[in-house]
């Protein structure tokens, strides 16, 4: 999964400020669902925050495009990736758990 500690230390160098600003506000977007309990639309708000966090990034011109993501829930747990390197991970992740 992409997260800011990732970003910052387990990969190599090609992470630019841009990147790190853009990831920890998507992550502090889909933080606030933490706690929350598990419902039906829970994956439509998330995916809604996400994307209204990616319009806002682009128009403060941090990205020039929307970013993939993906956000599934999982026995009860939260999966969320940005990123299409980490989009990819993430699915491999879950692939090998027989989530998918």
């Amino acid at each position: 999964m992409a997260d800011l500690h990732k970003l910052l230390f387990e990969q190599r160098a090609t992470v630019s400020d841009r990147e790190v600003l853009a990831t920890a506000r998507l992550n502090a977007r889909v933080k606030a669902f933490a706690g929350q309990p598990l419902s039906d639309d829970v994956m439509d708000r998330i995916n809604a925050a996400v994307a209204e966090e990616a319009d806002r990034l682009i128009a403060d011109g941090v990205l020039r495009e929307r970013p993939d993501w993906l956000a599934v829930i999982v026995r009860r747990r939260l999966y969320v990736a940005f990123g299409a390197k980490a989009v990819q991970q993430l699915s491999r992740e879950l692939r090998a758990m027989g989530a998918v």
